[in-house]
């Protein structure tokens, strides 16, 4: 299961992806708001709004650039900001948590 947290301001859990690959979104309590398979995220109403590719690289379905980026540590990028984290166990790739993060709880769709 993967957790993202809010950074670099606290270490509370505002979103996680469970092992269902759902989203939750805990700030809003506003759950489930999307899900994510293969490299593909999409919303509730199944409509694909991004992507992400083997380097980490986030993708919005409205943008041919990417939106944002995912570390192999978990660190989340926006513009070259780091806006959140994923905690995950080393056998999980954090690149769809953290693409779920930006896309569907960080207003980018």
């Amino acid at each position: 299961m993967f957790e993202i947290i809010n950074f670099p301001y606290n270490n509370r859990p505002i979103a996680r992806l469970d092992s269902y690959n759902i989203v939750h979104n805990h700030l809003y309590h506003d759950c489930p708001v999307g899900r994510v398979y293969v490299n593909l995220i999409y919303d509730n109403l199944e409509n694909i709004v991004g992507s992400v590719d083997n380097n980490g690289h986030v993708y919005s379905v409205e943008s041919d650039s990417p939106i944002g980026k995912i570390d192999s540590n978990g660190f989340i990028y926006k513009k070259n900001k780091v806006i959140g984290k994923v905690n995950c166990d080393k056998n999980s790739c954090p690149n769809l948590a953290g693409g779920a993060y930006l896309i569907l709880i960080y207003d980018e769709r």
